[in-house]
């Protein structure tokens, strides 16, 4: 007999990349009691699902990764049944754990999750900030209900992408930079000047080192940080100038920095929140996405995700 408990093993041990050890902490439950239920999930089926050497796990077989892809689907149909039971019961507890980076933390969402704690005071609300690479994990593993991100990776089949508003660019310079008068600005007037750049594998450092290189000009880069924040702090020093999100510039920096809007200049960035596709989202979810980007409302949400209204 199959039970719900070997297909949530399995799942986890493949989430945990093939570490039953891992799985178990995620579960709460022993390594022992991991690796018992998998074996008789085995056992019931009659076939090898994981390919083993002595104690470690190193694979799926092919029959065994297409009954994890069922499974995963069985859990997750599971858990969308136990959410939407938990709405009915109280629409306004449970827990949203958002993953993010440092960007959207400090800037983008601060006004969305003081007007998500004002309606749903009920709700465990979790900031997860990692690095742009790994919100996508956080979200296909279940670790995260939303990921919110700069544009986003096409290759996620098992992720919902939903499309905020286009990022603003902006040029920052100390005050009295010869470019502080300027309303419009160039890629030429800016590269006669010393230039602070983001990491340049970041997302934010490869759209603007490629602007640059698609017209065949030479930046003279002075430094190059990994958030907006370590990037003003050297401009106010007058090191150089530097491109950062509109976001980023505050109204406490205008009384040092001059900003001056570059969006133009550089290849549209949007903001995006991604979901797992086919997880019923809680109505508190759906509540924090409206709020982030208004035309996502619930019933656009649930369209796209192929659910209707419940």
């Amino acid at each position: 007999m199959i039970t719900l408990q070997q297909l949530r093993c399995l799942r986890e041990v493949a989430r945990q990349s093939l570490s039953v050890s891992n799985a178990a902490v995620a579960l709460d439950a022993s390594q022992p009691s991991v690796s018992r239920q998998i074996q008789g999930l085995e056992r019931a089926l009659g076939v090898r699902i994981l390919v083993r050497r002595q104690n470690r796990v190193l694979g799926f077989t092919e029959v065994g990764q297409a009954i994890l892809d069922l499974a995963t689907r069985v859990v997750n149909d599971v858990e969308s049944i136990q959410a939407v039971a938990d709405d009915a019961r109280d629409e306004h507890r449970g827990k949203l754990r958002v993953a993010t980076t440092h960007l959207h933390a400090r800037y983008t969402l601060r006004s969305a999750i003081k007007g998500f704690a004002g309606v749903h005071p009920k709700v465990d609300f979790q900031l997860l900030q990692v690095d742009a690479n790994g919100i996508a994990e956080l979200v296909e593993s279940g670790d995260a209900e939303l990921g919110i991100s700069t544009d986003a990776p096409t290759e996620r089949s098992s992720l919902l992408f939903l499309e905020g508003d286009v990022l603003a660019r902006s040029l920052i310079v100390p005050d009295g930079h010869p470019l502080a008068g300027r309303k419009r600005v160039t890629l030429d007037d800016l590269a006669r000047h010393p230039f602070l750049s983001y990491n340049p594998r970041s997302r934010n450092g490869r759209i603007i080192a490629q602007a640059f290189r698609d017209r065949g000009i030479r930046v003279r880069s002075v430094m190059s940080a990994n958030d907006s924040d370590v990037i003003k702090a050297y401009v106010e020093e007058g090191l150089g100038i530097a491109v950062i999100p509109a976001i980023a510039v505050e109204a406490a920096d205008r009384d040092r920095l001059v900003g001056i809007d570059v969006t133009a200049l550089f290849p549209p960035s949007r903001m995006t929140i991604s979901l797992r596709r086919g997880a019923y989202p809680r109505r508190y979810v759906t509540d924090f996405i409206e709020m982030l980007a208004p035309q996502w409302t619930r019933e656009a949400v649930l369209g796209v995700r192929g659910g209707g209204e419940l």
